[in-house]
């Protein structure tokens, strides 16, 4: 009898462990509270107070994981250089997008204003998100060793959804957030640690404004880094010129 009970009691330990396993993932969180954020699901001021104790957490679960090298960033699109971006394409303070804000602020969602990103452009004329001269898909790549924390990947046309078919990696120790947008294919999942240079995924048009004829087909491609309770847009040109 006491042998059944210690089993049972074993199988409940085990359940209980699982479960709360299961719930202190913060990557999973932080896929859920991007979503929230993305989708105005949540209030600002709760959303700011998460921030932070998040972004804790979510670097401790990954730092005690994953040993991520530092040095010379990646050039995120195989067959590209820096010759395909424009310097002028960062302007995070700028009134931009069809919400007309004005700046860039993390917890404004999918109404954001700015352009805190470079859109790095592909040989695409007949916008069938192919390499002109190699007829291929253009491979996007990860800039530096990350762990994959949220994405989408279910863009519909007609979608206002900005930034279509998306990936965020997170890089701890570089303390940066890399946001992939106008994905078409992604070939990651969440959770999965990803190495610099490593595919995610291939150039798109999904988008609210990148699937109009009048956009050329392109990445957009944004990096924040945490500062003072705050997101904030940092300029990555130098990491690879």
């Amino acid at each position: 009898m006491k042998k059944y009970i210690v089993l049972i009691s074993c199988a409940f330990l085990l359940a209980a462990y699982a479960a709360a396993e299961e719930q202190a993932n913060p990557v999973l969180d932080w896929y859920k509270f991007e979503k929230e954020v993305r989708d105005n699901n949540i209030k600002r001021k709760a959303a700011v107070s998460k921030l932070g104790p998040l972004i804790s957490q979510l670097s401790s679960f990954i730092t005690s994981s994953h040993k991520m090298e530092q040095g010379k960033w990646e050039f995120p699109m195989k067959g590209y250089d820096i010759s395909a971006m424009k310097k002028k394409d960062y302007r995070p303070g700028a009134k931009y997008g069809p919400y007309n804000v004005k700046g860039y602020n993390f917890f404004d969602g999918n109404r954001h204003g700015g352009h805190p990103a470079y859109d790095i452009m592909i040989l695409d004329k007949d916008q069938d998100c192919l390499d002109d001269t190699t007829g291929k898909p253009v491979e996007v790549v990860a800039m530096t060793d990350a762990v994959v924390i949220s994405f989408e990947d279910g863009w519909l046309a007609g979608s206002k959804l900005r930034g279509g078919n998306y990936i965020w990696l997170c890089n701890p120790s570089e303390n940066k957030f890399f946001y992939y947008a106008h994905l078409k294919d992604i070939s990651v999942k969440l959770g999965e640690f990803v190495y610099k240079g490593q595919t995610i995924g291939t150039v798109g048009r999904t988008g609210y404004t990148a699937s109009n004829i009048k956009s050329p087909t392109h990445l957009h491609l944004m990096v924040l880094e945490y500062k003072t309770k705050k997101l904030k847009s940092f300029d990555y040109y130098n990491m690879l010129k």
